[in-house]
């Protein structure tokens, strides 16, 4: 389907959240600006995998080529102007890229409930990457417009010391977690709004308050799903090698809301999404291959798993991380 006839059909998903002018900070590769965010990371996967994607967003005019890959892969954008386009630094260390600093040096300020008008898929991705990007008005609207609404909770569940992001509890979560039917954090998230240590527990004490479906990733240690009161442990899918660990959440849930918008359950959803968070990790940027792909890793590791073999990573002799959905 071109562009044009993508952009006037009725979207199958929209993604309301920011994108960014980021820089990243890789041990031993040289330092990468590119675009990011939730509608980057979240937005170019789902086109990927074929879906129609509305994307609503707010940044400064001078960086509308931020825009430029999601306009390429037939995302319908409309720009919330700003003053500022938000800018993140993500500094990665440790052998296996699994500690990140992040500092942010300029915001684009809060959507309002205005910039819902006109608003036309009835699934809904939120992705705030800051606490004051989707005020708890802004939740409240969206859950009369929309059938499912799902939220990368990672804004709200941190704070700003000295532009550097910390993580911190959600004032509003009670209010604001009773408007989300598909909520995914990753465990350091879930403890900071939950208090519980344990991901089993920080999911349940999530759905608790609203959700019906909770996402708890652990990195390597794969991910938790609740689901119709029912927890289920999803495997980590291990990378040929690591190469970009940024995305790698919003990877995820693009690829649980693909699954589940195709009428998949949610535990098959989040094997899919695991599956999809580490084919991106494998590559630099977006995620930009084929639900076949995907479905080649899930094969794969099925495969591996009944033969009892082991693969060997390829990254220097060293063990790889599993890819259970950073953010």
């Amino acid at each position: 389907m071109s562009a044009t006839k993508a952009a006037a059909a009725r979207p199958d998903i929209s993604i309301l959240g920011v994108v960014t002018k980021d820089l990243q900070h890789l041990p031993g590769a040289p330092d990468r600006a590119a675009p990011g965010g939730v509608p980057i990371y979240a937005g170019l996967a789902l086109c990927a995998l074929g879906l129609r994607v509305e994307v609503r967003t707010r940044l400064a005019s001078r960086d509308a080529a931020l825009l430029a890959g999601l306009r390429a892969a037939g995302a319908d954008i409309e720009i919330r102007p700003a003053r500022a386009t938000t800018q993140f630094e993500n500094l990665y260390s440790g052998g296996d890229l699994g500690t990140r600093r992040q500092r942010v040096q300029a915001q684009a300020g809060p959507f309002a409930i205005v910039d819902l008008r006109g608003l036309r898929a009835s699934a809904v991705h939120l992705g705030p990457l800051l606490p004051d990007d989707l005020p708890l008005a802004v939740l409240r609207a969206l859950r009369s417009r929309a059938t499912l609404i799902s939220l990368d909770v990672q804004g709200y569940a941190r704070r700003l010391v000295d532009g550097e992001v910390r993580s911190a509890d959600w004032p509003d979560k009670r209010a604001g977690l009773a408007c989300i039917d598909i909520l995914k954090a990753d465990a350091e998230e879930a403890e900071a709004l939950t208090g519980q240590r344990d991901p089993g527990r920080a999911a349940r004490a999530l759905a608790a308050l609203g959700p019906r479906e909770v996402l708890v990733t652990l990195g390597a240690a794969g991910s938790l799903l609740l689901a119709q009161g029912r927890l289920h442990r999803v495997p980590a899918y291990r990378p040929r090698a690591v190469v970009d660990p940024t995305g790698c959440g919003d990877s995820y849930c693009a690829g649980y809301l693909f699954r589940r918008l195709q009428g998949a359950a949610p535990d098959a959803a989040a094997r899919f999404g695991a599956a999809l968070a580490t084919a991106k990790i494998e590559q630099a940027g977006p995620f930009t291959g084929s639900a076949d792909a995907v479905a080649a890793i899930l094969k794969l590791r099925e495969t591996t798993s009944a033969s009892g073999g082991k693969r060997k990573p390829r990254r220097g002799g060293r063990s790889t991380p599993e890819a259970g959905g950073r953010a």
